[in-house]
């Protein structure tokens, strides 16, 4: 079965809290995974808890954690947010 690409953007807030974790990405990077794939596993086969996801964007639109991926696509990945 021909796998697809997930590019991940990950936010600063996120940025910051995987490499404080010991877990450091780069902003932008490409995977394969197989189509059906949830967004949930695509970040577990990251090391990414979802806890730490509270919003995702495809296409500048929120889409929920378990979204099954069946194409090519972009996902942002938004860390909390602080209020002040």
């Amino acid at each position: 079965m021909e796998k697809i690409t997930i590019t991940l953007k990950l936010s600063e807030s996120l940025l910051c809290i995987l490499k404080d974790a010991g877990n450091p990405r780069p902003e932008t990077f490409q995977i394969q995974v197989e189509p059906g794939s949830s967004i949930r596993r695509v970040l577990a086969s990251q090391s990414i808890n979802p806890l730490l996801v509270p919003m995702i964007s495809r296409d500048s639109r929120k889409i929920p954690l378990d979204t099954i991926l069946e194409e090519d696509v972009t996902l942002t990945l938004y860390g909390p947010l602080a209020g002040g």
